[in-house]
């Protein structure tokens, strides 16, 4: 029977993981330089720390522009968030809504794989931006711009755990032999766990910063609907996609700040 490794050599294994699963999480989610990730890893389990990581980019124009001009600050954060990802989320969600809108199956199909941004996938990045640009005004205007920046931290760390939960849970069903398909079966649920579990200490360090319960409540309420929404694309689309995945963040992104407004 081999002897189990002392514990400073599996203390520097887990480091060693850790260090992959971020790097590889940072790779996945933004267009910041880290250099080649593993292949073999997705990153999900550091989803919700590379999520808060983003929201802090945009944070830093809500808190030195939203006290004299809320909302330029609140559509700055936004662009800022999509600056830092790529915007990849957005095209997803473009690529989604043109999918959904298409009048039959092979319409769907070419809409999902035609760059071009349709109708229905430019109507849907108008709404989302202009919705997040508002609630996080609202945050600004109301609570102030300090909890309007914390809320962009937890609504950023929130969403990107959503595709985590929606691929690992009996939730959604990838489609197809895609990037779904592959982030599917690098996900497990000790991902989900680590993901969610990160992304809810991110919402209870901002509550107890902010003295605001309305962060955590906001944070569970708006990956609880966007979770459920996920389910409904699964089975409108027959299975989760790349840009399903995509979608479902700028779904919770904005899920997460409009519970937040409404519970405070």
């Amino acid at each position: 029977m081999t002897p189990p490794a002392p514990i400073s050599v599996q203390t520097a294994a887990g480091r060693r993981r850790a260090v992959v699963e971020v790097r590889a999480g940072v790779a996945f989610l933004t267009r910041v330089p880290v250099g080649p990730a593993d292949p073999a890893s997705t990153g999900a389990s550091a989803f919700g720390l590379v999520g808060a990581a983003i929201g802090v980019v945009g944070a830093l124009p809500i808190l030195v522009l939203a006290g004299t001009a809320p909302l330029a600050a609140s559509g700055l954060a936004v662009g800022a968030i999509a600056v830092v990802s790529g915007a990849l989320h957005l095209d997803g969600l473009a690529d989604t809504a043109d999918a959904l809108a298409a009048p039959n199956l092979e319409a769907s199909t070419r809409a999902r794989k035609d760059p071009a941004v349709g109708p229905a996938g430019a109507a849907a990045i108008a709404i989302i931006v202009l919705v997040d640009a508002g609630l996080l005004a609202a945050l600004a205007a109301g609570p102030g711009p300090a909890v309007a920046a914390l809320a962009c931290i937890v609504a950023a760390a929130g969403s990107r755990v959503v595709p985590v939960l929606a691929v690992s849970l009996p939730v959604g069903q990838p489609a197809g032999q895609g990037l779904g398909a592959w982030f599917a079966a690098g996900t497990g649920r000790r991902s989900a766990l680590l993901a969610a579990g990160s992304a809810l200490a991110i919402a209870l360090l901002a509550m107890e910063v902010s003295a605001r319960p309305a962060l955590v409540g906001g944070a569970v309420g708006g990956v609880a609907l966007a979770t459920v929404v996920a389910g409904g694309l699964s089975r409108a689309r027959s299975g989760l996609d790349g840009d399903g995945l995509g979608a479902l963040v700028e779904v919770a992104f904005a899920a997460i700040l409009l519970m937040t407004v409404l519970v405070s």
